[in-house]
């Protein structure tokens, strides 16, 4: 598996058990060994919170948090237990005292409990009283009870552990006056967490070919935990970030990166963009999770299996629209440069490099059909693989073709530099359009001159707007560098997504709950408006889905001009016009 960026968190195993009674875990190993915490869900009776700790099977301290809440569909329990430290740093037989104590037992019942003498008995309660800095019996009883410190199981002297916890009892009332006494000077266990963690898994490819996006989607989404969790957290939850990096050209690391999110419990998914080789089988291992999934890639085989398979695949979500709105709004753009003059093309043929992966003989029926209809010719589809494209015998096809202009859809910053350098030394005069790949930041500056005037595309992506500003300037303080104007912004902009509808819901753990909140929500962004009212529960783009903007991303191209990329299309985004590159005969340029 590939590297995490974070230290190995604390072991943690959680199940659901449903209104049917079902239990739904991704730790099964775990809970078959400790069935009695199954017992305990499956018990939990009425909304509310329960909390103690639990000696496992395998001798470790966990601590056991049980909620219950009435849904739309019925009750809903989660259980969940986090490997720990015992608290206020007892031993194992102190924890098992104290447990004695608040549940009101005396010296003699606690040593048959426990199974040793009454003297020992009483030297441990010495020691208790003085870890806690409780006076009296009763004031301890009363910090066990409030910090809910209980210990289950321990085993009793004569047979086996006792697999109910005995939380539900309380101190007598003897000595209630000396108890309030004595909360003054007693120390409260430090670190106690009212409420359980959110716990947010990300997949982001290593440093590679994608490396400076990987970098981005990175920084974006630490500055949306970090903004969360100095808010309180979630409904106060804090947000833990577990992020993995993994080659996102392998198969293998990137299936061991999702099991190991699954065994850790996590409340969602996020998921950079990876060879499409290989992002299905991943989306298809985490669905079998159920925990919502979110990413930005673009392949349209992904939102056509959510589509047909919604069963299974319901929980995923696309952040933005599919490949094809690039197709369409290469065309939309070359009409619009063509008719309001900007642009005088020598001849009306266009030729389209598209990745091998994911772009079958439909798309390209479609994208033909659609530049005959405005009297384009498509005159060759070059398919090429994500990485390691040859490019000179590409280039020496676009030659011959001889097109008006080329649509190139690679995703790979350092396969685009190559074409550029490939075709820029061959002369060719066709415009030259691509996607995605410009928004990396320092793109411009990377390419060294090669990709001045170059058009290029996003369906998602920053405006410039004040909401996209703020972040934009908070990106910079933090990293003392520059955002770009998509991967930063959009793992940015999931994060807050799902803390939406966490928050909406206040059970991180309810996944069924939280897949319903993000199917109803509208978010504006900093990459601009969300609703997942696409086919394949996508987000939608302007105007390729939909003319209603509020409801969209638009589609924004741009050109590199004087090293930066500015907009130029749509009309109410655009604050550059189209600036021609090559001198025409006519006097005109193109």
């Amino acid at each position: 598996m590939g590297k995490r960026l974070e230290a190995e968190p604390p072991f943690r195993a959680r199940l659901t058990v449903d209104a049917g009674g079902r239990v739904l875990t991704g730790a099964g190993a775990f809970f078959t060994d400790n069935q009695a915490l199954v017992d305990h869900a499956r018990r939990a009776g009425g909304a509310g919170t329960l909390r103690y700790y639990w000696r496992g099977a395998d001798r470790h301290l966990y601590r056991v948090t049980v909620e219950s809440h009435d849904t739309e569909r019925g009750p809903l329990t989660g259980l969940e237990a986090q490997r720990c430290e015992a608290p206020w740093g007892l031993t194992q037989r102190e924890h098992e005292v104290l447990t004695c104590v608040a549940v009101g037992m005396t010296n003699p019942e606690t040593a048959a409990r426990v199974g040793c003498g009454a003297r020992t008995v009483a030297t441990h309660v010495e020691n208790v009283l003085a870890k806690l800095g409780a006076p009296t019996r009763a004031a301890a009883a009363a910090l066990a009870t409030a910090g809910e410190a209980l210990l289950a199981p321990f085993a009793e002297p004569c047979g086996p552990a006792r697999e109910e916890p005995r939380e539900t009892r309380r101190p007598q009332a003897g000595g209630a006056g000396r108890m309030e006494a004595g909360l003054g000077r007693a120390v409260v266990p430090r670190g106690e967490v009212r409420r359980r963690p959110i716990r947010l898994g990300a997949i982001y490819p290593l440093d590679g070919p994608r490396r400076f996006d990987a970098l981005a989607m990175r920084r974006g989404a630490a500055i949306a935990v970090e903004e969360l969790n100095a808010k309180g957290g979630v409904a106060g939850r804090r947000v833990d970030h577990l992020a993995i990096e993994v080659s996102g050209d392998t198969d293998a690391e990137l299936l061991a990166a999702v099991d190991y999110l699954r065994s850790h419990d996590v409340d969602a998914i996020t998921l950079g963009n990876v060879s499409p080789r290989h992002h299905l089988d991943a989306i298809m291992r985490a669905a079998e999770y159920r925990a919502p999934l979110m990413h930005s890639m673009v392949t349209p085989s992904i939102a056509e299996h959510v589509h047909d398979n919604p069963g299974v695949l319901g929980q995923t979500f696309q952040v933005c629209a599919t490949e094809t709105a690039y197709m369409s709004g290469f065309i939309r753009t070359l009409e619009l440069l063509a008719t309001s003059g900007q642009w005088r093309p020598g001849n009306r043929r266009v030729m389209v490099v598209v990745r091998a992966d994911g772009f079958d003989a439909g798309q390209a029926h479609d994208l033909d059909a659609l530049a005959s209809a405005r009297g384009w010719e498509l005159a060759a589809v070059v398919p090429v693989p994500d990485t390691g494209v040859p490019w000179a015998s590409v280039v020496a096809a676009l030659q011959s073709g001889d097109p008006a202009a080329v649509l190139v859809c690679t995703y790979v910053e350092d396969e685009l530099r190559l074409f550029l350098r490939e075709l820029r030394g061959t002369g060719s005069r066709s415009l030259v359009y691509t996607v995605w790949t410009p928004t990396i930041p320092r793109f411009e500056e990377r390419m060294e001159g090669l990709a001045e005037g170059l058009l290029w595309a996003t369906v998602i992506g920053t405006y410039g707007d004040p909401v996209s500003a703020r972040f934009m300037d908070r990106y910079r303080r933090a990293y003392g560098d520059e955002p770009g104007s998509g991967s930063a912004a959009i793992h940015y902009d999931m994060i807050h997504l799902l803390a939406g509808a966490w928050a909406t819901v206040g059970r991180p753990w309810d996944f069924g709950a939280t897949v319903r909140s993000l199917r109803e929500t509208v978010h504006r962004g900093a990459a601009g408006p969300y609703y997942f009212g696409g086919r394949g529960q996508r987000a939608l783009a302007y105007p390729d889905d939909t003319f209603d903007a509020s409801l969209a991303h638009a589609h924004l191209v741009h050109q590199v001009q004087d090293g930066r990329s500015r907009v130029i299309s749509p009309v109410e985004l655009a604050r550059h016009r189209f600036r021609p590159v090559f001198a025409q005969p006519g006097g005109h340029a193109g």
